[in-house]
């Protein structure tokens, strides 16, 4: 059995000093520090928590000395906070730097952002790079040589074509989270999901969170109407104002206006109903279209934690997470300039495993197809 010993301990002139002995730099506005100590047969690791005045996470720093050789890594994340939500503070970036024994350096860079609603943070593994640190013969100057930066996301081999030409891309999480953070509000839909959110714009735009929501995108000569709407949403419920508000949309994008659809799941009335109609105001209306229906199965399969949510209709199910915080089931999707891409996480899980094949990709996202 592991002893862990814990121990919290007010910054000092003696405890700096005790902390300089270990290796571990004090951050600014630094009161406390806590230190964890794990001692185990083969390895031992010391963990240091420096925390402010309001008791947040400042800068961490993990040792650990393998004791069959000697060998020590060193790990420093250091810690940003936004003020939202009644002014509690949120994280806005971990920033992370790993030593090896041969003194070679990893950075990562993680960077978050918060819906309006109280749903789970987004996350995005934005950077990474590695320094380093070489000493010619006779020389005690250390070069540093840099690699370029990088975004370390998972790739599909490319796109799909749906019967109108609209590029369809599969995309991981983490760079849908990146892509989505440079969209502003004007040009991204989120709760309560009604008609009064929808947007008509030539710029990108994006929407996520789609469960039993359906999403409507009708595009052409004034770039692209997005609509995002909620079934169990009252305002939703008046079907002909729906239609009216699709038909002037129609109209405004010209007679060459083509659209996709996407969402539903088969467990909820309300959302098949909502995915039907509108999908019957376009097919009456002969206007060239692409269905994708989300389902339950790809909705609430993916097992990967122990985490559950409560869906509307009073079902439990489990969801994904993309680590290292959770995220959201359901799919998250950018329209930009005639593509389409779309992120879930059965792309994220599909990705580890190395499948890149987007028709592949796409065909497990959803249950049904129609393009």
């Amino acid at each position: 059995m592991v002893s862990i010993a814990k121990t919290r301990i007010m910054i000092s002139a003696e405890s700096r000093a005790w902390l300089k002995h270990k290796g571990v730099d004090v951050p600014d506005k630094a009161l406390s520090v806590e230190h964890i100590l794990v001692p185990e047969l083969s390895k031992y690791t010391e963990q240091f928590t420096f925390k402010d005045g309001f008791n947040l996470r400042l800068q961490q720093q993990v040792n650990r000395v393998d004791k069959t050789n000697n060998k020590k890594t060193v790990q420093i994340r250091e810690y940003d906070y936004i003020k939202r939500f009644y002014g509690k503070e949120k994280i806005s970036e971990i920033r992370q730097k790993t030593i090896d024994n041969n003194g070679v350096e990893d950075f990562d860079t993680w960077r978050f952002y918060y819906p309006k609603d109280n749903s789970p943070v987004r996350f995005s593994h934005k950077e990474k790079y590695r320094v380093k640190n070489i000493k010619s013969f006779g020389e005690d100057d250390a070069y540093t040589t840099k690699s370029s930066e990088v975004n370390n996301y998972l790739r599909s081999d490319g796109y799909i074509t749906d019967r109108n030409g609209l590029k369809i891309r599969p995309i991981s999480l983490a760079e849908y989270v990146d892509k989505r953070k440079d969209i502003d509000d004007k040009h991204f839909i989120d709760c309560p999901w009604t008609l009064r959110q929808s947007i008509t714009t030539k710029d990108k735009c994006a929407t996520d969170s789609i469960q039993e929501c359906t999403v409507v995108g009708i595009y052409g000569d004034k770039g692209i109407s997005l609509n995002h709407l909620n079934p169990n949403n009252p305002v939703n419920k008046n079907f002909y104002k729906l239609e009216d508000a699709l038909l002037t949309q129609l109209e405004q994008q010209g007679k060459n206006a083509k659209a996709f659809v996407i969402g539903s799941c088969e467990s909820d009335h309300d959302s098949n109903k909502q995915f039907a109609w509108i999908t019957d105001i376009l097919t009456v209306n002969k206007i060239s279209y692409s269905k994708f229906k989300t389902g339950d199965k790809v909705l609430y399969g993916q097992f990967q934690d122990n985490t559950s949510i409560k869906s509307s209709h009073s079902k439990k199910y489990k969801y994904g997470t993309a680590t290292p915080f959770e995220w959201q089931s359901g799919q998250h999707i950018i329209y930009n300039n005639g593509e389409l891409q779309i992120a879930n996480t059965v792309i994220d899980s599909e990705l580890k495993k190395g499948n890149t094949d987007p028709e592949n990709l796409i065909k497990k996202s959803f249950s049904k197809i129609y393009r």
